[in-house]
């Protein structure tokens, strides 16, 4: 990743500068907690960003059913990845979660079990492996330190499957936090990463 792209991810967290830019409706108006709206906006997100950086991102990408997981696992698709413009290989994938508290870290748990199988499928070509939690205000962290370890050890699936961890790529954490505007409406206020070194 270039240094302008490690520069982004830094600047992000205090000013919004590129969520302000491409989402002003989520971060000056906000949106509403319906359904998968505040989901889409984060996959969207993400998707953008990587465009922005000069990537092909997508979001809502199924995980190619190829090497020894292709077939391992429920449907496998990353909430968004940047794709290499010359070797189309995954540089990063990403996922986005809602999480309220300690009760949803089952939830982030699937996520990092969606985020290693994808890698494994990818070729672990990814260079970042991105876990992305949106909270309403500041709440607990969830254990990053764990979910870290989750990757690197590697699952068992609901079949009973063997997954070995990813050895590849640097899993980080980033958490996004909304605030309540006066009608309701939930406003991207900062973008913190978490669970680093």
């Amino acid at each position: 990743m270039s240094e302008r792209t490690e520069a982004l991810f830094h600047l992000e967290g205090d000013g919004l500068v590129f969520a302000r830019g491409a989402f002003p409706v989520w971060v000056e108006r906000g949106l509403p907690d319906y359904s998968l709206t505040l989901h889409s906006a984060g996959m969207s997100y993400w998707a953008a960003l990587g465009r922005h950086l000069g990537f092909s991102a997508l979001a809502e990408f199924p995980a190619p059913p190829e090497g020894p997981f292709g077939h391992v696992g429920d449907d496998v698709r990353s909430d968004a990845v940047w794709l290499d413009r010359h070797t189309h290989r995954a540089v990063l994938l990403a996922e986005f979660e809602r999480y309220e508290g300690e009760q949803d870290g089952p939830k982030l748990q699937a996520k990092v079990d969606s985020l290693l199988l994808a890698h494994h499928r990818s070729g672990q070509t990814a260079r970042f492996l991105v876990l992305a939690y949106w909270t309403k205000g500041l709440v607990d962290l969830p254990r990053h330190e764990e979910l870290r370890h989750r990757f690197r050890a590697g699952i068992t699936t609901r079949a009973m499957e063997q997954v070995p961890g990813g050895a590849a790529g640097e899993v980080l954490f980033f958490q996004f936090i909304l605030r309540e505007a006066p009608d309701g409406n939930w406003r991207l206020w900062q973008i913190r990463a978490r669970g680093t070194a």
